[in-house]
């Protein structure tokens, strides 16, 4: 019988079918159907396998099975056809069928773009409802950098694997966006403001993630000068954004149009150029898999055709170099070697890998459960403020809440360079929005009223994420007020006070307003810091987020204002038939 709480994971498998050919279309674009037809295989299986944390768990890893990353209880869960059960059975595993989903049709992109450089029109080109390719995204890396020139900086950081072999293929873009001023976006490590980086789709399959960053930057560049919280942030921060991580691997994705095929992994056919293309055997190496940091331990694969497969070496992908030479070019190495070296308490950076999906927030050591960072207990705040904002999310190093795995990006970002780095998995387990193919709608409805202030949040921390962002002036230590205040419906604004004494100077560009508020539509809410001199900073305006309480911290360039004096958070409930109260907030300044 078919579970419930999985009852629509359809939508994550949807076009498996189609991706029995990956090789045809036109290399760089949205593509045309493949050279030789797509063969319609049979119904696709998902089996729930009892796997526990632990060994048993990374003993199904290992054994090469298509685990999705997902878990209920001590069960994982597995794609494949109808001889993956007997495979499951005979390497000792108890599994039962848990959906059988049949072969959809194959149908191409209602629009295909044959141009090998980028045209206004490719921005409206998509798939599967909505999607956008990467000849879209493209575009509109292009078009947001001419509209916002004083805001944006494009970079290109590099070729996928098949521009590398003249067979088409993709440049590896980011962009940076700020408020510019000199040194800023410049590809080294001495910028003035702190970095926060966040990448989509590393695994071409996780649709989500791709459309958040175009989300994401389009809040970003139209929201400066009109949005109080983002020009704050473009004020004091650089935020970096890779749309699309495997960009080979997306062409896969869409070559399927209304079916999109299952591709996680790179386009690389060095290593098994024979894999058949349907969804436990696949060309490519798993980039995500393939990091020199405890590359080939738990969690990864040595068969080529495997969707974890770790590469032939460490770092072997160009995409992996590509990104980590971004990476390196961008923050200070700040970590020591060991195992449980910690990176010093006033490093900034953040980097955020986008994943899809099991609604999770994880963070380093992804290799192993036996050791904790040296930054862990800042990083683990983080995740739970994270996860607390996406409405109770789970969080922790994968080995706790999902199973091990080894030489991940996330890893690696922590690892040599001792950046704060975490990966989101993106998308309930079961629901409408469910699987890797979520319905395009989900997209507005769902995920981005998720991401946004969790991106927001992750942004503001960049330069501060360990709590140690220099040594503040004596007696400007953080401070908090922790009596609750009730905030009217629909009434007046009612303030709470901190006091600052003993401080020399003026306040931070990057000052810490942390706020909890307890309210059944925190969209009601706006949120004013007030200095000494009475001068409001705008912390949160007014919108339609329909979610309960407000657990946010915010950054707030006040460094016209003197430290000392009495400060205000102003509340304001400005609409009815919603009620709640101020629980406590924090200021460092």
């Amino acid at each position: 019988m078919k579970s419930t709480r999985r009852s629509l994971l359809t939508l994550a498998i949807a076009g498996v079918a189609a991706a029995a050919v990956v090789t045809g279309g036109t290399p760089g674009t949205a593509g045309p159907a493949p050279e030789t037809a797509a063969v319609q295989a049979g119904p696709t299986y998902v089996y729930k396998v009892h796997a526990p944390l632990g060994a048993a768990a990374q003993n199904l890893l290992g054994r090469g099975f298509d685990v999705l990353e997902d878990r209920d209880g001590d069960s994982l869960f597995v794609l494949g056809d109808a001889t993956t059960g007997a495979g499951l059975e005979q390497a000792g595993f108890t599994a039962v069928i848990d959906e059988v989903l049949p072969a959809p049709e194959w149908q191409p992109p209602a629009k295909k773009s044959q141009s090998p450089t980028f045209e206004a029109a490719d921005i409206n080109e998509t798939y599967y409802g909505g999607y956008r390719t990467i000849n879209a995204h493209w575009s509109h890396l292009d078009l947001v950098g001419q509209q916002y020139p004083a805001l944006t900086t494009l970079v290109d950081y590099g070729d996928s694997w098949k521009k590398t072999q003249g067979a088409g293929g993709y440049d590896l873009r980011a962009i940076c966006i700020t408020k510019k001023n000199t040194g800023d976006c410049a590809l080294n490590t001495s910028a003035p403001k702190p970095r926060f980086f966040v990448m989509g789709q590393l695994h071409a399959r996780e649709l989500t993630t791709g459309d958040t960053a175009w989300k994401w930057i389009d809040h970003l560049t139209t929201g400066y000068g009109v949005d109080a919280e983002v020009t704050a942030l473009l004020d004091t921060t650089e935020v970096w954004v890779v749309p699309i991580a495997n960009p080979d691997g997306v062409n896969i994705v869409q070559q399927g149009g209304n079916s999109p095929r299952y591709q996680r992994k790179n386009a690389n056919t060095t290593n098994g150029s024979n894999c058949s293309g349907t969804s436990s055997s696949q060309i490519g190496i798993d980039l995500n898999r393939n990091t020199d940091s405890h590359w080939g331990g738990e969690g990864t694969s040595s068969n080529p055709c495997d969707q974890t497969y770790k590469g032939p070496s460490a770092n072997s992908e160009v995409e992996t170099k590509a990104l980590q030479a971004l990476w390196r070019n961008l923050y200070r190495d700040r970590r020591g070697t060991g195992v449980t070296d910690a990176a010093p308490a006033d490093t900034t950076g953040v980097v955020i890998s986008m994943h899809s999906y099991s609604n999770l927030v994880l963070f380093p050591w992804g290799w192993t459960t036996q050791y904790k960072t040296g930054n862990d207990a800042p990083m683990r705040a983080m995740a739970k403020d994270m996860a607390t904002m996406a409405g109770g999310w789970q969080y922790g190093q994968p080995g706790e809440v999902l199973y091990n795995a080894a030489g991940a990006t996330d890893d690696w970002v922590y690892d040599d360079l001792g950046v704060a780095s975490f990966v989101w998995e993106i998308g309930p387990s079961s629901g409408s929005c469910s699987g890797f193919f979520p319905t395009y709608s989900c997209q507005a409805s769902t995920f981005w009223p998720k991401t946004k202030p969790m991106l927001m949040y992750a942004a503001k921390k960049a330069a501060n994420p360990y709590g140690g962002g220099g040594n503040p002036p004596v007696g400007c230590a953080r401070q908090t007020n922790d009596a609750d205040v009730a905030i009217p419906d629909n009434g007046a604004a009612v303030t709470s006070t901190i006091t600052i004494a003993g401080c020399e100077g003026n306040a931070s560009a990057s000052s810490q307003v942390e706020v909890h508020v307890v309210h059944t539509y925190r969209g009601d809410v706006v949120i004013d810091l007030v200095a000494p001199d009475g001068t409001a900073y705008r912390l949160k305006a007014s919108n339609n987020d329909s979610g309960d309480n407000i657990d946010t911290t915010y950054t707030a360039n006040v460094s016209s204002e003197a430290r000392n004096g009495a400060w205000r958070l102003r509340v304001q409930d400005v609409y009815s038939a919603d009620t709640g109260y101020l629980n406590s907030w924090s200021l460092t300044v």
